[in-house]
């Protein structure tokens, strides 16, 4: 299984296109100590802007399933632009739990598990359906948040269950 959401979050979209629409007006506005005050605010707001479009509309994350040896292995692949590396690797068997993300699971998560990480791999920031999945670690559990269709929820769930 290979999965990569595709970009479609309009509204990060129009957040960060008015941080740098607006600090490129605010540096022509303005003359002396107010000039030098709406400059400061303008290079913030495009540093912002920069971040979230970088952040969210450049990074790219893969989810992969590979068959390594006799076992399944999962992997989250990060793509900035045209680079990319591996960022998260567990082998399916040390999976605990699979579910969709709402409100109150990480509580949930933490309460059950014990002591948890979680790591954020999606790049839709406000319209995704997401789905947590917990791993086993050395001590502690590693909760991955990725954004699935539903092609890749059964075969993860599948997969899972093997």
């Amino acid at each position: 299984m290979k999965f990569s959401p595709s970009h479609r979050d309009l509204v990060i979209r129009s957040i960060y296109g008015a941080l740098v629409v607006g600090a490129f007006v605010m540096m022509g506005i303005g003359t002396g100590v107010v000039r030098t005050v709406l400059l400061s605010v303008s290079l913030v707001s495009l540093a912002a802007g920069l971040y979230l479009f970088i952040r969210y509309e450049l990074t790219t994350y893969t989810y992969i399933v590979m068959e390594n040896g006799k076992r399944l292995d999962f992997y989250v692949d990060k793509a900035v632009g045209k680079r990319g590396a591996y960022v998260c690797y567990f082998p399916l068997s040390d999976a605990k739990e699979f579910c969709k993300y709402t409100k109150g699971v990480k509580k949930e998560i933490s309460q059950k598990h014990g002591k948890t990480f979680f790591y954020k791999y999606y790049h839709n920031a406000f319209s995704a359906e997401r789905y947590v999945m917990v791993f086993q670690n050395d001590g502690y559990c590693d909760a991955v948040i990725m954004e699935l269709d539903r092609a890749s929820v059964e075969y993860l769930s599948g997969a899972m269950k093997i």
